[in-house]
């Protein structure tokens, strides 16, 4: 198999070759287009595909690596290609043996097939361990915990804080390999949320938990091996910590629409409603119609509560606000 930009090879397979012939192969390897036209063109090697057979008999790869190894016929077969990497697999007759034969091509090729498909599988597990050991070191730089579980909330990944939150079982515990918060009504909720794939908020209450945030995220495209069905689970702590409160933040957290989170965000900036909705191009009912169904989705009666919601969940807000 080569690799696409370095041209590096990876033997996957070197019965009958020499290995103190490696180093050779490896400093002809990048002059050696073969197995990228091979690949590229998905088609089996041929004396007229890439060059004649009489002029690759005259090649320094030949001389240097074929030569020695007594490796006069080779055929070639396809099996994977991709913008990084093209696999192909290949078998070597000496002079005494003679040519390949079609038959001889076409049964090589009925196992590159298959071979190609584990190796694909191969190749996609080994680039997920790769991007999952990349993301990794930078989730051990985050303070917050940070957690990967799937539906049932089984848990697959941990950062550094999370690892330590975990060690001392106090807010959040594995039991059974599954994340259980600290209060089991909260647990239930996010139990709930977790097995529809549903983003959320949650606040934990009790000794030990200071007033910890559980934000829960559905992984749209997956994550590394686990798939689609994966979710990120962060911990915040917001004493000493605020942000400024946007629409994505509003709807992520609370749960309230777009328009709900526009207005919030106005009000919490200390606008009137009149100046809301004039900001937001819409008529002061309408403006008001989203301010009132915000205010029932989140069990709220004044503007002062909403500004001591906004303060609990880490988002600067001004205290004054009308």
């Amino acid at each position: 198999m080569q690799d696409m930009r370095s041209h590096v090879f990876r033997n996957l397979g070197a019965f009958g070759i020499d290995p103190d012939m490696n180093q050779t192969y490896r400093r002809l390897a990048p002059e050696n287009t073969i197995w990228r036209e091979i690949g590229r063109r998905r088609r089996p090697l041929t004396d007229t595909m890439v060059m004649p057979k009489a002029a690759f008999l005259g090649t320094e790869l030949y001389a240097d690596w074929f030569r020695p190894q007594n490796f006069y016929s080779v055929m070639a077969f396809p099996t994977l290609f991709r913008e990084s990497h093209s696999a192909v697999v290949v078998a070597f007759r000496n002079r005494s043996l003679g040519d390949f034969e079609a038959a001889d091509l076409a049964r090589l090729g009925s196992f590159a097939k298959h071979f190609g498909r584990a190796l694909g599988v191969h190749l996609d597990r080994e680039q997920s361990e790769e991007q999952l050991a990349a993301a990794n070191l930078l989730l051990d730089e985050i303070e917050d915990a940070v957690l990967l579980v799937d539906r049932n909330l089984l848990l697959r990944h941990a950062n550094a804080a999370a690892r330590a939150m975990l060690e001392t079982g106090g807010a959040i515990r594995s039991q059974n390999g599954r994340l259980e918060l600290h209060d089991p009504r909260t647990q239930a909720k996010l139990a709930q949320m977790a097995a529809g794939a549903r983003g959320g908020e949650l606040r934990l209450s009790g000794s030990g938990s200071k007033g910890l945030i559980v934000q829960l995220h559905a992984c749209a495209h997956g994550f590394g091996m686990i798939g689609t069905g994966a979710m990120t689970v962060r911990i915040v702590d917001p004493g000493g910590r605020c942000e400024r409160p946007t629409p994505a933040r509003l709807r992520d957290r609370l749960g309230v629409t777009q328009r709900q989170a526009e207005a919030i965000v106005e009000l919490a900036s200390g606008a009137t409603e009149r100046d809301a909705a004039e900001k937001l191009g819409l008529r002061a009912p309408t403006l008001h119609t989203h301010v009132r169904r915000a205010y029932d989705r989140l069990d709220l009666r004044s503007r002062a509560e909403l500004v001591a919601l906004l303060a609990r969940h880490g988002f600067e807000t001004v205290r004054n606000a009308k």
